[in-house]
């Protein structure tokens, strides 16, 4: 692709078989989602990219210039468009969200499709979003805030891996899949010190546009879809799911009780289960 390349890991390498196509969450990286996609069928060949800004991708990613997660849909399309036959694409979070609106303008690309708690915000949550950009404030929000101000410095990777160890967010995650992250995720800096690969601008970036892409966009669809959800998601709440309801006939909803945004990697086997009771 124009101005860097894209970097992938692929499972059960395979010309013949049909393929599979894994977005990650903002902040995040391919290599996280292992102990998930392990777990999928092993008739299917499975790609899980770093998606730009992530991992070991290189395309340009400048916070300044970031407007739009369409950026992400746009190069999900473009890795697609090189066999023009139709995958099944798989997203947690932001990753979902761009597979859908893949979904929606080229539908052509996509013969299922599993969203794993995708941000799809409610009505309320936009005017709220909307009302905060327009007015310069989105600083105060808490993941704007939370990104800006994470640390990004580490001696080594297992310094690292403690220290996530101890982060509300990883609490229910086990140390294999932290380490995942770590190495999927950080990268040596000048100084020979351990750094984030996403840097917390260009995350911090994504998270004040993270309503714009898809919330006054819903529209009809036909392609298979299961959402895979928390009981009690904020990113795709019950008005986001009545909405996706009344537009998308072919679409199955469920829940994965104890877990949190974070499920796919909280329980990856419950997950994987229902990713694989779904796949044809």
């Amino acid at each position: 692709m124009e101005n860097g390349k894209v970097n992938s890991y692929v499972i059960n390498e395979s010309e013949n078989s049909p393929e599979i196509y894994f977005s990650h969450a903002n902040g995040f990286n391919a290599l996280t989602y292992s102990s998930l996609l392990n777990k999928i069928k092993k008739n299917y060949q499975i790609t899980s990219y770093d998606m730009r800004g992530h991992g070991e991708t290189t395309l340009l990613a400048d916070h300044n210039q970031m407007k739009s997660w369409l950026i992400y849909k746009d190069d999900l399309e473009k890795i697609l468009d090189i066999k023009k036959t139709p995958s099944v694409l798989i997203g947690h979070s932001m990753g979902g969200t761009a597979s859908l609106l893949l979904a929606y303008t080229r539908p052509d690309l996509v013969s299922q499709l599993i969203l794993i708690d995708p941000v799809i915000l409610s009505y309320s949550y936009r005017i709220i979003y909307k009302f905060l950009q327009k007015a310069g404030m989105m600083k105060i929000h808490p993941m704007v805030r939370g990104a800006l101000m994470r640390r990004n410095t580490w001696e080594n990777q297992n310094e690292a891996v403690e220290y996530f160890e101890r982060k509300k967010l990883f609490k229910n995650i086990s140390r294999n899949i932290i380490e995942d992250y770590v190495k999927g995720g950080l990268k040596k800096n000048i100084f020979q010190k351990y750094e984030l690969s996403c840097h917390p601008e260009w995350e911090a970036a994504n998270f004040r546009l993270s309503p714009d892409e898809i919330g006054f966009n819903l529209k009809k669809s036909n392609v298979p879809i299961k959402l895979i959800l928390p009981p009690n998601s904020y990113v795709c709440n019950k008005e986001s799911q009545r909405k996706l309801e009344r537009l998308m006939p072919n679409i199955e909803i469920i829940n994965i009780k104890n877990t949190s945004h974070m499920l796919p990697l909280e329980n990856f086997e419950a997950v994987s289960d229902e990713i694989n009771k779904f796949l044809t």
